[in-house]
């Protein structure tokens, strides 16, 4: 009786382990994640051609590509997923402005970035007058 009971309270190893931070396996993932999206996009923009003779691939090699994109997708976020999971709790701290102050804001910043545009536009032009006096 004794034996079933540890059996029945016992977790999956495997399972336990999934749910650890690896850092350094995650690097490894993600870095593979990106080679098979990089596959994925080479096949796509036909860079990279399959044979029509290949086995299971060469008949439809774009949805074998989509496939590929769709699956290093899904890895990509799955190995990403542990570098991010601190921030989720601290989003829900954040306290964020009333529609007013968010539009004000806002046309500051568009205001702000407009000015320096102008700027520097008119130093553009100032310069190549000068260089187009010194030239010629």
């Amino acid at each position: 009786m004794a034996i079933k009971e540890k059996q029945s309270t016992k977790k999956s190893r495997i399972l336990e382990y999934l749910k650890e931070s690896h850092k350094w396996e995650n690097y490894v993932f993600l870095f593979f994640a990106v080679l098979v999206l990089v596959l994925g996009c080479l096949i796509l923009t036909g860079s990279l051609v399959v044979r029509e003779n290949f086995w299971l691939i060469g008949s439809h090699p774009k949805v074998f590509a989509w496939i590929l994109v769709a699956i290093s997708a899904v890895f990509t976020l799955y190995a990403l997923y542990p570098f991010f999971k601190p921030a989720f709790p601290e989003f829900k701290k954040i306290t964020w402005l009333n529609f007013h102050k968010f539009v004000g804001n806002s046309v500051r910043v568009l205001l702000f970035i407009t000015i320096f545009a102008l700027l520097f536009f008119l130093y553009d032009s100032f310069i190549t007058q000068i260089l187009a006096r010194i030239i010629s």
